[in-house]
C-alpha cells in the first residue's frame, strides 16, 4: 500500500510480530508526536493475533503508512525488505511494541542536517508495567551533544549497538551495503558496528530518542530463541564484531569493547547458556565459538574480570556446563546466597580451567582459596576420611594455589586448612573442618552511618579473650578485614561498624574472631529479622536488605555516598 508520489524526510522501518496490544501505541507516537515529514513502513513477520489487521486499518487511513507481508521469516529480513521499500532521505527502526517520544526524529533530523555526519545517535530509556529506568545512566556517550565525531573519538558509542536509538542517512546505508542477517538472535550488533566504523561523522545528542518496552516472559522477538541457540546466534555475531573493531587501531575502542563484552553482553549470554536447559543428545556449537571469540580478547581485560568469571569463561569453552553453574552458584551469582561447591569438585573445576590456559596463577590461587579452603574451614563438622584423603591426592600437584593466602587478613580455620593441603595432612584437613556454630547477635541497630552490634559472650569463654568484628563479602575472601573491637558493656558484648570500615558499596558479612589463650576461632553471625533495627533513613551509608523472616546471617549493606547518588539520580533523570 502506497501512495506512489512522496520522498520523505524519514523513513521508519518498523517490524511487527504479534503485537496487536501495543502497535496502536506505536505508531500513534510516530505519527502524532513527531513535528517532521515521514513514512512509516511496517513489515508484518506472520502475525496471527491480528497485529497484522489493525496495521493495515491504520494505512488505509493515514498515507504514511504502508504496510507489507514478510517474504520470509525473521525480524532481520522483514528490516531488510522495510529498507528496500523505504523512500526517504534518512532511515530509522522501531520495533512495534515500542515508543518514540515527541520530538526525538526532529532532534536527529536537525543535528543530521546541519552537521551532514552518517549517522546520529541519541539516549534511550526502558520501561515496565511497574518503573521506567536508564541503562545508560553510568555511560558517558550520550553525556553533550556533539558533532562530526568518529568511533574513536568516542568509543563509549560500541557500548551500545541496538539499531532504534538513531537515524542514518540512506545514502550511506545502502553505501556500505549494510543488511541485518537471519539469525534468531543478536541480529542487530553486526550492522551497528559496521555502521559506527563505516562512518565518516556521527552526531550525538543529549535527547531521550528512544522507550524501549521490557516484556515479561519470552514473547518478545529478541526472546524467541532456546538457551543454547541464542547463545550461539549471539557469539556468532559478537564474532564478527570483534573482528571489524579489531581492525581499527585504537586501545581505548578495544578496551571499552572488551569490557562490554566480558562484563556485559557476553556475560550475560555465557550466564543463560550455563543456566540453560542442554538438548540431550545434540552437540553443542557454544564451546567451540566462545573459544574462538576468547581468542581474540584483549588480555589485561579479561586478567582483571573476577577470578570465579574467568573460571565460568573457561568451563563455558569446554562445555563443562554443570561445574560452571556450580562455580556460579558458589560465588552468589545474581545477588543469591552462595552455595558451597563440593571441594572436590571445585579442584576439578579449577583443574580444568586452568588447562583452558586462559587463567592466570593469582585467579587460580583465587578460586581455590575461595571454592576449597574456605568451602573446608567453614563447616561446622568435619569431613569425612575418605573425602579428606581425596582433597589431599587432588591438591598434591597444585600445592602453589595454598602456600599463600590471597586475603590481607585470615581466618585461623582457613589458615588450618591451606597448611593442611600443602603438608598433604588428611588428619590435620578434618580437625581443621571443625567450624564453630554461629553467634547469635541480640541487637543490631544501623544508623545512617553506624551499626551497633549485641550479643551475648560465646559460652565457656576463657579468661584474657578477645573478641574482634571482622567483615567480608560473600565469595570474596580478598575482601577479609578488622572492622573494630567488641567490648564488654555489663552482661553484653558490644561493637560499632563504621561505614568507613567497609571500603565499598554492596553487602558486607560479619564474623566474630575469638582469640583465645589456647587458641582461635572465627564464627559467624546470625541474627534473627526481628532484632534488626533502620534508623538512618533513605539517605544513611548503612543498611541491611533482604525481606527474609527468621534467623538470617548478620550481614550490612554499605550504600553509596549521597552526593554519587545524587549524580546517578540525575544522570536518570
Amino acid at each position: 500500500m502506497t501512495d506512489g508520489e512522496r520522498t520523505p524526510a524519514i523513513s521508519v522501518v518498523v517490524p511487527t510480530h504479534d503485537v496487536v496490544e501495543w502497535v496502536d501505541d506505536c505508531l500513534t507516537s510516530m505519527l502524532d508526536d513527531q513535528d517532521v515529514d515521514l513514512e512509516v513502513v511496517v513489515v508484518d513477520d506472520g502475525s496471527r493475533d491480528g497485529t497484522w489487521e489493525r496495521v493495515t486499518a491504520r494505512a488505509a487511513a493515514d498515507p504514511r503508512v504502508r504496510a507489507f507481508r514478510a517474504p520470509g521469516v525473521g525480524g532481520g529480513q522483514a528490516r531488510n525488505f522495510g529498507v528496500e521499500q523505504a523512500r526517504g532521505e534518512f532511515l530509522a527502526f522501531a520495533d512495534g511494541d515500542d515508543l518514540v517520544p515527541r520530538g526525538a526524529y526532529a532532534a536527529m533530523l536537525a543535528s543530521a542536517r546541519s552537521s551532514g555526519s552518517d549517522m546520529v545517535v541519541g539516549d534511550f530509556l526502558k520501561f515496565s508495567a511497574l518503573q521506567t529506568w536508564s541503562p545508560t545512566a553510568r555511560w558517558t556517550g550520550f553525556a553533550e551533544r556533539a558533532q562530526g565525531l568518529t568511533l574513536t573519538d568516542r568509543p563509549q558509542l560500541v557500548r551500545n549497538r541496538a539499531c532504534w536509538n538513531r537515524l542514518f542517512r540512506m545514502q550511506f546505508w545502502r553505501e556500505q551495503a549494510i543488511a541485518y542477517p537471519s539469525v534468531p538472535r543478536s541480529n542487530d550488533i553486526v550492522p551497528m558496528v559496521t555502521a559506527l566504523v563505516a562512518a565518516r561523522t556521527i552526531d550525538v545528542v543529549p535527547d531521550v530518542v528512544y522507550l524501549y518496552r521490557e516484556r515479561p516472559g519470552g514473547t518478545s522477538m529478541t526472546a524467541q530463541a532456546s538457551a543454547d541457540a541464542a547463545v550461539a546466534s549471539y557469539l556468532t555475531q559478537e564474532l564478527l564484531c570483534a573482528r571489524l573493531l579489531g581492525a581499527v587501531e585504537s586501545d581505548q575502542l578495544a578496551a571499552t569493547y572488551w569490557q562490554m563484552v566480558l562484563n556485559a553482553d557476553g556475560w550475560v549470554h555465557l550466564r543463560r547458556y550455563a543456566r540453560g536447559a542442554q538438548t540431550p543428545g545434540e552437540a553443542s556449537m557454544v564451546p567451540a565459538l566462545l573459544s574462538e571469540l576468547l581468542s581474540l580478547r584483549r588480555v589485561y581485560t579479561f586478567t582483571h574480570l573476577r577470578p570465579e568469571r574467568q573460571a565460568v569463561y573457561a568451563l563455558g569453552t569446554l562445555g563443562e556446563v554443570q561445574l560452571a553453574r556450580e562455580v556460579l552458584d558458589a560465588s552468589g551469582d545474581g545477588g543469591l546466597t552462595p552455595v558451597p561447591m563440593d571441594p572436590v569438585r571445585a579442584i576439578h573445576a579449577i583443574q580444568a580451567a586452568a588447562g583452558t590456559g586462559l587463567l592466570d596463577e593469582r585467579a587460580q590461587r583465587a578460586l581455590a582459596y575461595a571454592l576449597v579452603v574456605e568451602n573446608v574451614a567453614g563447616r561446622s563438622t568435619p569431613i569425612t576420611e575418605a573425602e579428606a584423603t581425596e582433597l589431599v591426592a587432588l591438591a598434591a600437584p597444585h600445592a602453589q594455589w595454598f602456600t599463600t593466602s590471597v586475603a590481607p587478613v585470615e581466618r585461623p580455620q582457613d589458615r588450618l586448612a591451606r597448611a593442611a593441603l600443602v603438608a598433604g595432612d588428611v588428619r590435620a584437613l578434618r580437625e581443621a573442618a571443625r567450624g564453630a556454630e554461629p553467634q547469635v547477635v541480640e541487637t543490631l541497630v544501623v544508623t545512617r552511618t553506624v551499626a551497633q552490634i549485641e550479643l551475648r559472650p560465646p559460652a565457656g569463654l576463657a579468661p584474657g579473650t578477645a573478641l574482634e568484628l571482622r567483615a567480608y563479602k560473600p565469595g570474596r575472601p580478598e575482601t577479609q578485614r578488622s572492622v573494630g573491637r567488641v567490648r564488654p558493656e555489663g552482661d553484653r558484648w558490644c561493637a560499632r561498624v563504621g561505614a568507613s570500615a567497609l571500603p565499598s558499596e554492596g553487602t558486607w558479612a560479619l564474623e566474630l574472631l575469638v582469640a583465645a589463650p589456647d587458641g582461635e576461632m572465627q564464627v559467624p553471625l546470625v541474627v534473627e529479622r526481628s532484632a534488626v533495627r533502620l534508623r538512618g533513613g533513605r539517605l544513611g551509608r548503612l543498611t541491611v536488605r533482604g525481606k527474609g523472616s527468621g534467623q538470617v546471617s548478620a550481614t550490612l549493606f554499605r550504600r553509596p555516598s549521597v552526593v554519587r547518588r545524587a549524580v546517578r539520580a540525575l544522570r536518570r533523570r
